[in-house]
């Protein structure tokens, strides 16, 4: 499929690849089809772009990158939502804002986007953790490039799952 984009121009995206929010997104609740893309070779970042809105794409970071013991919890609820029957089906996104000062980035902790990396199902989750901030400084921890694995607890009422 290719799509046109503010920020890439025209590309190409595989419709198999497609991630769904059948909710949206916060403030975005009528754009329910969304592609992952790449940034730059290296880079943590991935673009989150709008199949149907070329102007709309979100940065996407995976959090435990800069906050190593971020932990979502997800209740069978959402986990049904999903689709999904385990924690390692999901993965776990966060919204970066990005100002002139790099030092000022943010990413949005309280609002993780919660992916069924197989199904390819999304929903945006709010945290009721008081540890966490929608504007947490992205360099206010030690920046790491190592991936997490997840952070699984018993299922009960609520799953907890880390980025």
């Amino acid at each position: 499929m290719l799509i046109n984009t503010t920020r890439f121009g025209k590309i190409e995206v595989d419709e198999n690849r497609i991630i769904q929010f059948p909710s949206g997104l916060l403030g975005f609740s009528n754009e329910a089809s969304y592609a992952l893309l790449d940034d730059e070779i290296g880079s943590p970042f991935q673009w989150l772009q709008s199949i149907t809105n070329h102007n709309l794409a979100f940065i996407t970071i995976d959090p435990t990158i800069a906050v190593s013991d971020y932990e979502v919890s997800i209740s069978e609820q959402h986990l049904k939502k999903l689709g999904a029957s385990a924690l390692e089906d999901l993965m776990v996104l966060s919204i970066v804002t990005m100002t002139q000062d790099i030092k000022d980035v943010t990413l949005n902790l309280r609002g993780p986007l919660v992916i069924h990396s197989k199904r390819l199902v999304g929903i945006q989750l709010v945290l009721s953790d008081m540890r966490y901030s929608t504007r947490h400084l992205l360099f206010g921890d030690k920046l790491h490039f190592e991936q997490q694995e997840p952070v699984a607890t018993a299922p009960s009422e609520s799953t907890a799952l880390a980025g």
